[in-house]
């Protein structure tokens, strides 16, 4: 991203974003409510067409392409709120991924199944979503996602809503997502999570970059500590 804005009628809601995601890297995007982050996300994936500023996915622009066109490419969004048809059972959702490919069916539904197996949502594959819990939906989310084939898979606050012991098995399975190859970039308010997971960090505030570098650095910034805090000195956290 080089120099990314975007406003809402008088909101700047993002300033001139600029930042590099390295392939096989997990990025994670901190800052209070307002800062920007979700803004930065839809300029990423399609759903917002940025004012300025280029984007660009394996060397090819892809800012103000269609969410779909984006995806085709490989670059995938799950949502802050998970949102699988309730009508549907859990596989047919993931099966939904996977025809974005243009497969048929057969085959969408082999890799609906694998999908589910990766995430740990296997036994579930024939249980109706509307019955999903937080946990397995974040799961079933990220599943569908998957059924795509993305190479950069863009998580909005994947931890939001769920219990500690369904964060650490989270954990576990995007670091294991990257240790397969994956890139992975994350909006989390989660700072635990933060900490144990990702390579580097990088702050906003009022739709500004303003720290970058890793986990420990930047949460110790003051600048962001004031940020979330309204304090300056990172011992007052």
């Amino acid at each position: 991203m080089r120099g990314l804005s975007k406003a809402f009628g008088g909101l700047q809601a993002v300033r001139a974003i600029s930042f590099d995601l390295a392939a096989g890297e997990i990025l994670g995007i901190i800052g209070p409510n307002g800062a920007g982050k979700s803004t930065v996300f839809s300029l990423i994936a399609g759903q917002e067409r940025p004012d300025a500023g280029d984007i660009a996915f394996e060397g090819r622009a892809i800012g103000g392409l269609r969410a779909e066109s984006i995806a085709r490419r490989g670059l995938v969004k799950t949502f802050q709120t998970s949102r699988p048809f309730s009508s549907m059972t859990f596989l047919e959702n993931v099966m939904v991924g996977a025809l974005a490919r243009r497969v048929g069916l057969e085959r969408a539904r082999a890799v609906a199944m694998e999908q589910l197996v990766t995430v740990g949502l296997a036994d579930q594959a024939h249980s109706p979503a509307a019955w999903a819990s937080t946990g397995q939906r974040k799961r079933l989310e990220i599943a569908r996602a998957l059924a795509t084939a993305p190479r950069l898979l863009l998580l909005d606050e994947p931890f939001g809503g769920v219990d500690r012991p369904s964060i650490d098995a989270l954990i576990r399975l995007l670091a294991g997502l990257r240790s397969d190859g994956m890139t992975l970039l994350l909006i989390e308010h989660n700072l635990d999570a933060v900490h144990r997971l990702v390579d580097r960090v990088l702050a906003m505030h009022l739709g500004e970059r303003i720290a970058e570098g890793t986990p420990q650095a930047v949460t110790a910034d003051p600048r962001v500590v004031q940020a979330y805090l309204g304090a300056s000195e990172p011992a007052h956290a």
